[in-house]
Protein backbone atom coordinates (compact mmCIF):
# COMPACT_ATOMS: atom_id res chain seq x y z
CA UNK A 1 0.00 0.00 0.00
CA UNK A 2 1.39 3.42 -1.08
CA UNK A 3 -0.73 6.46 -0.24
CA UNK A 4 -1.49 9.21 -2.91
CA UNK A 5 -2.01 12.96 -2.56
CA UNK A 6 -3.09 13.89 1.11
CA UNK A 7 -6.40 15.72 0.01
CA UNK A 8 -7.26 16.24 3.92
CA UNK A 9 -4.54 18.54 3.81
CA UNK A 10 -7.22 20.82 2.48
CA UNK A 11 -10.11 19.97 4.04
CA UNK A 12 -9.61 21.73 7.52
CA UNK A 13 -7.26 22.62 10.53
CA UNK A 14 -3.89 20.73 10.47
CA UNK A 15 -5.15 19.06 13.70
CA UNK A 16 -8.11 17.81 11.41
CA UNK A 17 -5.35 15.83 9.24
CA UNK A 18 -3.23 15.04 12.13
CA UNK A 19 -4.32 11.66 11.85
CA UNK A 20 -3.68 11.04 8.31
CA UNK A 21 -0.55 12.69 8.57
CA UNK A 22 0.19 9.18 11.20
CA UNK A 23 -1.07 6.78 8.73
CA UNK A 24 0.90 8.39 5.82
CA UNK A 25 4.04 8.27 7.87
CA UNK A 26 3.55 4.85 8.35
CA UNK A 27 3.04 4.15 4.91
CA UNK A 28 5.78 5.73 3.38
CA UNK A 29 8.37 4.65 1.46
CA UNK A 30 11.50 3.88 2.52
CA UNK A 31 14.79 2.08 2.00
CA UNK A 32 14.60 -1.40 2.65
CA UNK A 33 11.13 -1.63 2.62
CA UNK A 34 9.26 -4.86 1.25
CA UNK A 35 7.48 -1.90 -1.15
CA UNK A 36 10.91 -0.87 -2.54
CA UNK A 37 11.94 -4.30 -3.01
CA UNK A 38 8.45 -5.35 -5.24
CA UNK A 39 8.94 -2.29 -7.20
CA UNK A 40 12.75 -3.23 -8.00
CA UNK A 41 11.23 -7.00 -8.98
CA UNK A 42 8.67 -5.70 -10.93
CA UNK A 43 11.17 -3.64 -12.74
CA UNK A 44 13.55 -6.57 -13.10
CA UNK A 45 11.28 -9.09 -14.16
CA UNK A 46 9.64 -7.26 -16.92
CA UNK A 47 12.99 -5.19 -18.20
CA UNK A 48 11.37 -1.91 -17.51
CA UNK A 49 12.45 1.64 -16.32
CA UNK A 50 10.21 2.96 -13.72
CA UNK A 51 9.07 5.87 -12.28
CA UNK A 52 6.80 6.12 -9.27
CA UNK A 53 5.96 9.11 -7.22
CA UNK A 54 5.56 8.17 -3.57
CA UNK A 55 5.58 10.23 -0.32
CA UNK A 56 9.16 9.35 1.27
CA UNK A 57 10.11 8.86 4.86
CA UNK A 58 13.54 9.50 6.36
CA UNK A 59 13.39 9.83 9.74
CA UNK A 60 10.38 11.64 10.72
CA UNK A 61 10.55 13.66 7.56
CA UNK A 62 8.21 13.38 4.73
CA UNK A 63 9.52 14.48 1.10
CA UNK A 64 7.06 13.97 -1.77
CA UNK A 65 9.85 11.44 -3.95
CA UNK A 66 9.91 10.25 -7.71
CA UNK A 67 11.75 7.08 -7.20
CA UNK A 68 13.73 6.03 -10.55
CA UNK A 69 14.42 2.41 -10.89
CA UNK A 70 16.57 0.80 -14.58
CA UNK A 71 15.17 -2.24 -15.88
CA UNK A 72 17.60 -4.74 -13.57
CA UNK A 73 15.62 -3.54 -10.27
CA UNK A 74 18.25 -0.66 -9.60
CA UNK A 75 17.31 2.48 -7.84
CA UNK A 76 19.18 4.74 -10.06
CA UNK A 77 18.54 7.86 -8.08
CA UNK A 78 15.15 10.19 -6.98
CA UNK A 79 13.52 13.33 -7.34
CA UNK A 80 12.75 15.20 -4.12
CA UNK A 81 9.96 17.91 -4.55
CA UNK A 82 12.01 21.13 -4.44
CA UNK A 83 9.40 23.39 -2.60
CA UNK A 84 5.82 22.28 -1.71
CA UNK A 85 3.22 24.98 -1.87
CA UNK A 86 0.53 25.89 0.57
CA UNK A 87 -0.53 23.52 2.05
CA UNK A 88 1.67 21.09 1.06
CA UNK A 89 4.15 21.90 3.87
CA UNK A 90 2.01 20.46 6.18
CA UNK A 91 3.03 17.32 4.70
CA UNK A 92 6.19 17.42 2.90
CA UNK A 93 9.41 18.99 3.46
CA UNK A 94 11.42 21.14 0.72
CA UNK A 95 14.01 18.95 -1.44
CA UNK A 96 17.16 20.47 -2.86
CA UNK A 97 19.21 20.17 -5.54
CA UNK A 98 20.87 17.08 -5.07
CA UNK A 99 17.92 15.08 -6.14
CA UNK A 100 17.73 17.75 -9.49
CA UNK A 101 18.87 14.94 -11.66
CA UNK A 102 18.55 13.38 -15.27
CA UNK A 103 19.65 10.03 -15.69
CA UNK A 104 21.68 8.88 -18.93
CA UNK A 105 20.20 5.70 -19.79
CA UNK A 106 20.25 2.77 -22.44
CA UNK A 107 16.72 4.20 -23.21
CA UNK A 108 18.05 7.71 -23.46
CA UNK A 109 18.13 10.83 -20.97
CA UNK A 110 15.39 10.42 -18.78
CA UNK A 111 13.99 13.02 -15.20
CA UNK A 112 10.91 14.40 -14.43
CA UNK A 113 9.06 17.03 -12.10
CA UNK A 114 5.81 16.67 -10.48
CA UNK A 115 2.90 18.80 -10.16
CA UNK A 116 3.73 22.45 -9.63
CA UNK A 117 7.35 22.15 -10.28
CA UNK A 118 6.10 22.27 -13.70
CA UNK A 119 4.93 25.87 -13.21
CA UNK A 120 8.37 27.32 -11.78
CA UNK A 121 10.99 28.01 -15.01
CA UNK A 122 14.19 27.53 -13.14
CA UNK A 123 12.94 23.85 -12.84
CA UNK A 124 12.64 23.16 -16.26
CA UNK A 125 15.94 24.67 -17.14
CA UNK A 126 17.44 22.83 -14.72
CA UNK A 127 16.84 19.67 -16.80
CA UNK A 128 16.57 21.21 -20.12
CA UNK A 129 20.58 21.90 -19.27
CA UNK A 130 21.23 18.22 -18.37
CA UNK A 131 19.65 17.25 -22.03
CA UNK A 132 16.82 14.97 -20.63
CA UNK A 133 14.60 13.78 -23.52
CA UNK A 134 11.61 11.50 -21.53
CA UNK A 135 10.00 13.56 -19.12
CA UNK A 136 7.78 12.02 -16.19
CA UNK A 137 5.23 14.27 -15.21
CA UNK A 138 3.67 13.06 -11.87
CA UNK A 139 -0.02 15.16 -10.79
CA UNK A 140 -2.75 14.59 -8.64
CA UNK A 141 -6.26 13.60 -9.82
CA UNK A 142 -7.23 16.43 -12.32
CA UNK A 143 -9.98 17.43 -12.28
CA UNK A 144 -12.73 20.80 -13.48
CA UNK A 145 -13.60 23.10 -10.71
CA UNK A 146 -17.29 22.99 -9.66
CA UNK A 147 -19.07 26.15 -10.04
CA UNK A 148 -17.97 28.16 -7.50
CA UNK A 149 -14.88 26.08 -6.51
CA UNK A 150 -11.61 27.95 -6.30
CA UNK A 151 -9.14 25.96 -8.39
CA UNK A 152 -6.84 24.79 -5.84
CA UNK A 153 -6.13 21.20 -7.04
CA UNK A 154 -4.08 21.82 -10.38
CA UNK A 155 -7.49 21.60 -12.91
CA UNK A 156 -7.04 19.81 -15.45
CA UNK A 157 -6.65 21.91 -18.23
CA UNK A 158 -3.97 23.85 -16.47
CA UNK A 159 -2.08 20.54 -15.86
CA UNK A 160 -2.44 19.10 -19.53
CA UNK A 161 -0.73 22.68 -21.02
CA UNK A 162 2.03 22.90 -18.06
CA UNK A 163 3.39 19.12 -19.37
CA UNK A 164 2.57 20.27 -22.90
CA UNK A 165 5.00 23.25 -22.03
CA UNK A 166 7.39 21.14 -20.82
CA UNK A 167 7.25 18.83 -23.51
CA UNK A 168 8.10 21.88 -25.79
CA UNK A 169 10.26 23.88 -23.57
CA UNK A 170 12.64 20.93 -22.83
CA UNK A 171 12.79 19.19 -26.19
CA UNK A 172 11.70 16.16 -25.01
CA UNK A 173 8.68 13.73 -24.97
CA UNK A 174 6.77 14.23 -21.85
CA UNK A 175 4.69 11.22 -19.93
CA UNK A 176 1.68 12.54 -18.07
CA UNK A 177 0.85 10.34 -15.41
CA UNK A 178 -1.95 11.28 -12.92
CA UNK A 179 -3.44 9.40 -10.34
CA UNK A 180 -7.09 8.97 -9.57
CA UNK A 181 -10.00 9.78 -7.13
CA UNK A 182 -11.51 6.60 -6.13
CA UNK A 183 -14.40 5.53 -3.69
CA UNK A 184 -12.10 4.66 -0.77
CA UNK A 185 -10.64 7.76 -0.40
CA UNK A 186 -14.00 9.39 -0.14
CA UNK A 187 -15.27 6.81 2.42
CA UNK A 188 -11.71 7.39 4.40
CA UNK A 189 -11.81 11.12 3.90
CA UNK A 190 -15.64 12.39 4.11
CA UNK A 191 -17.82 9.17 6.27
CA UNK A 192 -14.99 8.12 8.24
CA UNK A 193 -15.10 11.52 9.59
CA UNK A 194 -18.66 12.05 10.26
CA UNK A 195 -18.57 14.97 8.16
CA UNK A 196 -19.55 14.19 4.62
CA UNK A 197 -20.12 17.42 3.50
CA UNK A 198 -16.10 17.70 2.96
CA UNK A 199 -16.57 15.92 -0.61
CA UNK A 200 -16.76 19.72 -1.96
CA UNK A 201 -13.52 19.87 -0.84
CA UNK A 202 -12.18 16.86 -3.07
CA UNK A 203 -12.00 16.66 -7.11
CA UNK A 204 -14.38 15.48 -8.92
CA UNK A 205 -13.85 14.22 -12.78
CA UNK A 206 -15.02 16.18 -16.03
CA UNK A 207 -18.79 14.96 -15.62
CA UNK A 208 -19.03 15.77 -11.43
CA UNK A 209 -18.42 12.10 -10.65
CA UNK A 210 -14.97 10.33 -8.72
CA UNK A 211 -12.14 9.82 -11.43
CA UNK A 212 -10.04 12.69 -12.73
CA UNK A 213 -7.13 10.08 -14.50
CA UNK A 214 -6.19 11.62 -17.78
CA UNK A 215 -3.01 9.89 -18.67
CA UNK A 216 -1.26 10.77 -21.42
CA UNK A 217 2.18 11.15 -23.67
CA UNK A 218 3.02 14.16 -25.50
CA UNK A 219 5.97 14.67 -28.50
CA UNK A 220 8.53 17.36 -28.56
CA UNK A 221 5.89 19.45 -30.23
CA UNK A 222 3.15 19.54 -27.30
CA UNK A 223 0.79 16.62 -29.41
CA UNK A 224 -1.05 13.64 -27.73
CA UNK A 225 0.57 10.51 -29.34
CA UNK A 226 -0.47 8.10 -26.86
CA UNK A 227 -4.13 6.13 -26.40
CA UNK A 228 -6.37 7.57 -24.02
CA UNK A 229 -8.56 5.92 -20.97
CA UNK A 230 -11.83 6.55 -19.48
CA UNK A 231 -11.16 9.15 -16.98
CA UNK A 232 -12.31 6.78 -14.24
CA UNK A 233 -10.51 3.98 -15.31
CA UNK A 234 -6.83 2.42 -14.22
CA UNK A 235 -4.72 1.49 -16.99
CA UNK A 236 -1.91 2.29 -18.82
CA UNK A 237 -1.28 4.27 -22.13
CA UNK A 238 1.41 3.49 -24.91
CA UNK A 239 3.25 5.60 -27.82
CA UNK A 240 6.38 5.03 -29.54
CA UNK A 241 9.01 7.88 -28.87
CA UNK A 242 11.26 8.08 -31.80
CA UNK A 243 14.60 10.28 -29.80
CA UNK A 244 16.05 11.57 -33.02
CA UNK A 245 12.61 14.00 -32.60
CA UNK A 246 14.54 15.88 -29.56
CA UNK A 247 17.82 16.13 -31.00
CA UNK A 248 15.60 18.01 -34.56
CA UNK A 249 14.01 20.56 -32.44
CA UNK A 250 17.58 20.99 -30.48
CA UNK A 251 18.97 21.54 -33.95
CA UNK A 252 16.97 24.57 -34.37
CA UNK A 253 16.50 25.85 -30.78
CA UNK A 254 19.01 25.14 -27.71
CA UNK A 255 18.80 28.19 -25.49
CA UNK A 256 21.27 26.89 -23.20
CA UNK A 257 23.86 25.88 -25.65
CA UNK A 258 23.73 27.38 -29.04
CA UNK A 259 21.02 29.53 -28.57
CA UNK A 260 22.33 30.59 -24.83
CA UNK A 261 23.59 34.56 -24.16
CA UNK A 262 24.69 33.70 -20.75
CA UNK A 263 26.81 37.24 -20.85
CA UNK A 264 23.08 38.22 -19.80
CA UNK A 265 21.17 35.44 -18.32
CA UNK A 266 22.11 32.38 -16.92
CA UNK A 267 21.76 30.15 -13.92
CA UNK A 268 23.14 28.24 -11.35
CA UNK A 269 22.21 24.57 -9.50
CA UNK A 270 23.94 24.01 -6.42
CA UNK A 271 23.72 20.11 -5.85
CA UNK A 272 25.11 20.24 -2.31
CA UNK A 273 22.88 18.35 0.08
CA UNK A 274 22.69 20.89 3.05
CA UNK A 275 21.75 19.65 6.05
CA UNK A 276 20.60 21.67 9.32
CA UNK A 277 23.01 20.13 11.51
CA UNK A 278 26.43 19.49 11.65
CA UNK A 279 28.39 17.94 13.30
CA UNK A 280 32.73 18.13 13.43
CA UNK A 281 35.22 16.34 14.58
CA UNK A 282 35.19 12.72 16.81
CA UNK A 283 32.59 11.86 19.69
CA UNK A 284 34.56 11.06 22.45
CA UNK A 285 33.78 8.03 24.74
CA UNK A 286 32.98 10.01 27.92
CA UNK A 287 31.39 6.33 29.80
CA UNK A 288 32.42 4.86 32.84
CA UNK A 289 31.28 1.52 33.58
CA UNK A 290 29.82 0.30 37.16
CA UNK A 291 33.54 -1.34 37.96
CA UNK A 292 35.29 1.70 37.35
CA UNK A 293 33.24 3.93 39.05
CA UNK A 294 33.51 1.78 42.18
CA UNK A 295 36.93 1.59 42.27
CA UNK A 296 37.76 5.23 42.15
Amino acid sequence: FLPGYPWWIWMGAPSFGHKFLMKLHQNALTYGSSEMRQISEAARRNNIFVCISATEADGTTLYLTQFWFDNKGNLMGKHRKMSPPGCEKIVWACGNGSTMQVFDTKIGKIGGLQCGEHLNPMNISCLLGQGEQIHCAGWPPMHTPREGQMPLFSPLDMSRTATRYAAMGLRAFALYATQMMAQDVIDMLCDGTGHPEYIEFLPNGVDGTLGGGHAAVFNVAGDCISNSLPHDVEGCVYAECNLMETLGRRLVMDPLDKDARPFALRMTLDRTDYKAMNFEGVQPDNSVSYESIQNL
